[in-house]
Formats: C-alpha cells, structure tokens, sequence
C-alpha cells in the first residue's frame, strides 16, 4: 500500500506562506485619498411635473375640440340628424369630465410664485 500524497508534515513552509498572504493585518495601512461627492444642486421634480401636467391639459382640450368638431362636422354634412346628436353624450360625457378634472389640477395647483 502506498501512502496517501497528503502529506501534511513537509508542505508546513508552504502553509506560512499562504497564512502570510491571508494576513492583513501584517501591511501597513496606507490611507488613500477619498474624495467626498460633490454637492451640486438638489434635484427640483416640479418643472418636470408642471410640463406633464400642462401637456396632459393640452391634450385633452384637444380631444375635446377634435371631438367637437367631428360631431359638427358629422351634422354639417348630414351624416348625422341633429335628433340623433344626444347619442354623442356617450362620448362627449367621460370627456368632459376628464377635460374637467385634468385643467382643475393643472390650475389648482399652480402656484403663484
């Protein structure tokens, strides 16, 4: 039988060395120049908020007035009777309210600066 190639008595220079290596504490400290972040100016969301707020105003004015015209338009040409435009409030109800809604936050809160 031979023996196992584990030999654990002659590899005791190389297992200090390895030790030597892990250890951290043996180097000296050298303190690297850490830069604090720059400070710049914080960041301020509310121009952004304002021109989403006014492009989805604008929006759905634009919606409503396409809207409006399209009915107009329909009747001017005689696709559609003048009886049958009180079938438009289906449409033209959900529209005002949200043209409603939308401009009211919008001026609601603008502020006065």
């Amino acid at each position: 039988m031979s023996q196992p190639e584990n030999d654990t008595t002659g590899d005791s220079s190389s297992v200090a060395q390895d030790s030597q290596l892990l250890d951290l504490t043996a180097e000296s400290s050298q303190k690297s120049a850490i830069t604090a972040p720059s400070v710049g100016p914080k960041y301020d969301p509310r121009p952004h908020e304002d021109t989403a707020r006014r492009n989805l105003a604008y929006a759905l004015v634009g919606i409503l007035a396409l809207l409006v015209a399209c009915i107009l338009i329909l009747v001017a040409f005689g696709s559609v009777e003048v009886s049958d435009i009180k079938e438009f409030g289906v449409l033209l109800g959900p529209v005002v309210a949200l043209v409603s809604a939308a401009t009211g936050f919008y001026y609601g809160t603008k502020s006065n600066k």
